[in-house]
């Protein structure tokens, strides 16, 4: 093995660098992480707690996330790529913005009683693909351009 790295010895290195490339662009591909990649930025961001959800792809499409579960009280911080609009909750009784930026690119919500809320858009229809499926969503209501981005289940706190 030894003699063939020294006698192939470029065409390995070829390969790490094509294999390297490949990891990258793999990472892109799947979204799930935030690393260094050749992706655009997404185009928004939840945050709940330390947890940080990207609702879009590499492909810059937007990405139906699956129901989160909040407690009452708790609060979901929304940041928006520039030029992309801010969610809003489509239940105010129980998910109500509570806070925005200046720039109109953040925004803060909080759980204020149980039941079933989303952070939607305006968008298609069709809607935006789910994340769980594939496969694209309906519209909240028969008829309009309202797609859920990001449900939400609030639940009684502690």
């Amino acid at each position: 093995m030894l003699e063939a790295v020294r006698t192939h010895g470029r065409s390995v290195v070829v390969l790490l660098l094509l294999g390297a490339t490949a990891a990258v662009l793999t990472a892109c591909a799947h979204g799930k992480k935030m690393e260094a990649t050749t992706c655009a930025s997404p185009k928004v961001v939840f945050v709940i707690g330390s947890k940080q959800i990207v609702a879009s792809s590499c492909s810059d499409e937007y990405v139906t996330q699956p129901t989160e579960t909040v407690r009452v009280g708790q609060r979901i911080k929304v940041v928006a790529r520039a030029g992309e609009t801010i969610p809003f909750s489509d239940e105010q009784r129980v998910l109500r913005e509570v806070s925005r930026t200046g720039d109109r690119r953040t925004a803060e919500y909080q759980a204020l009683r149980p039941g079933s809320a989303g952070l939607d858009i305006h968008y298609g229809p069709p809607c935006p693909d789910s994340e769980e499926t594939g496969e694209s969503t309906s519209p909240r209501h028969s008829g309009t351009d309202i797609c859920s981005l990001l449900p939400i289940r609030v639940v009684a706190a502690n």
